[in-house]
């Protein structure tokens, strides 16, 4: 194997968009030198499959399984055919995408989420077992989530009351606390209507869990609560509940939390992108091949074709998501493609 020096620049450069901080910088360049070594070592195990020796250089934007000798790849003859060309080039991201999804399920396995599938991407936790959707689990239970307000956010003259409402003197106050205490001393009357309407317009982004509630939660979504429990006579505030489960299921080292993060959205969203029909990655020699098993007339030039279009089309999606770094490696694709079709048909530019 060897690695060209250009690697760690771009690997470098792409992780300085994640975080400036060094040792995420280098968790996460690390991460994309792993998958993506991964990734052409599964070329070189389809290519030992097949006969054919051969050793793994990375460069500046990727990496490539090279036989050792042309004469090893040439002369292997009519049994490396289209089929077997397809197989080796389609190893390459298959096993780098199912190298990520094993970090998934194995991180799902001791209840730690990977920070990308979910909380990046927005895949619903629940389509794969992130333990981040134990708060979508509490928040869609009816009753579960009611709102608080602090005693602050109220005109001067209304504070008083409200302090005498606070049972638990924390600085704030529930509808029910508010029922509680009027009720007991007959005292609704104390409340002009504009009070009330501030009330009812308050944000509801305050929220908190009724102690009644937490009987009709198990497992996982209980430990979350109890975590945020700051004892009887306290309010079990939602934002607490968020915040202290997203601590327990993140990895604690932040070295490997990024390179986690890293390894899952190089291996799925690179490997996706690699299969797309764009020469020369894998997805454009792939569609190469299935032109030349088809038997359809210039299999080739059709393939160029595709690639150029596809690169195109890529490009656009990449400026459009605001990937400035996608987008402009597909148009240099599509442009490489261009230039070979010119070349395939006698044309120079």
């Amino acid at each position: 194997m060897r690695v060209h020096p250009g690697f760690w620049a771009i690997a470098a450069l792409i992780s300085l968009q994640v975080s400036p901080d060094p040792l995420l910088v280098l968790g996460f360049a690390a991460a994309v030198f792993a998958s993506i070594l991964i990734h052409e070592m599964g070329h070189a195990l389809a290519f030992r499959k097949c006969g054919i020796r051969s050793h793994v250089v990375l460069y500046h934007f990727g990496g490539l399984a090279v036989p050792d000798s042309i004469s090893s790849y040439v002369g292997y003859g009519k049994e490396y055919s289209s089929g077997s060309k397809i197989f080796v080039t389609a190893m390459g991201p298959g096993v780098q995408m199912v190298s990520a999804i094993l970090l998934i399920v194995l991180l799902r396995g001791v209840g730690k989420t990977d920070g990308f599938v979910t909380a990046v991407v927005g895949v619903p936790a629940n389509w794969t077992a992130d333990p981040i959707g134990v708060l979508e689990n509490i928040d869609q239970v009816n009753g579960s989530l009611l709102p608080y307000y602090s005693i602050e956010e109220f005109p001067q003259r209304n504070q008083k009351a409200l302090q005498v409402a606070d049972t638990n003197q924390d600085g704030l106050f529930t509808l029910e606390e508010l029922v509680d205490y009027e009720s007991s001393i007959n005292a609704a009357g104390q409340f002009d209507q504009p009070f009330w309407e501030k009330v009812q317009k308050l944000s509801k982004e305050n929220e908190y869990v009724p102690r009644e509630m937490l009987e009709h939660f198990t497992g996982k979504a209980a430990a979350a609560l109890q975590l945020a429990d700051r004892g009887a006579g306290k309010l079990i505030l939602w934002s607490d509940v968020k915040e202290l489960h997203m601590e327990s299921v993140q990895i604690r080292n932040e070295f490997l939390r990024m390179f986690t993060r890293g390894f899952v959205q190089i291996g799925l969203f690179w490997g996706l992108l690699n299969l797309l029909p764009v020469y020369p990655l894998d997805g454009g020699q792939i569609t190469r091949e299935l032109f030349v098993l088809s038997g359809a007339s210039d299999a080739i030039v059709k393939s160029l074709k595709l690639s150029i279009a596809c690169g195109v089309i890529a490009g656009l999606a990449g400026l459009r998501f605001q990937m400035m770094f996608v987008g402009i490696m597909f148009f240099m694709l599509a442009y490489s493609s261009y230039q070979t079709l010119q070349r395939m048909q006698g044309r120079y530019f």
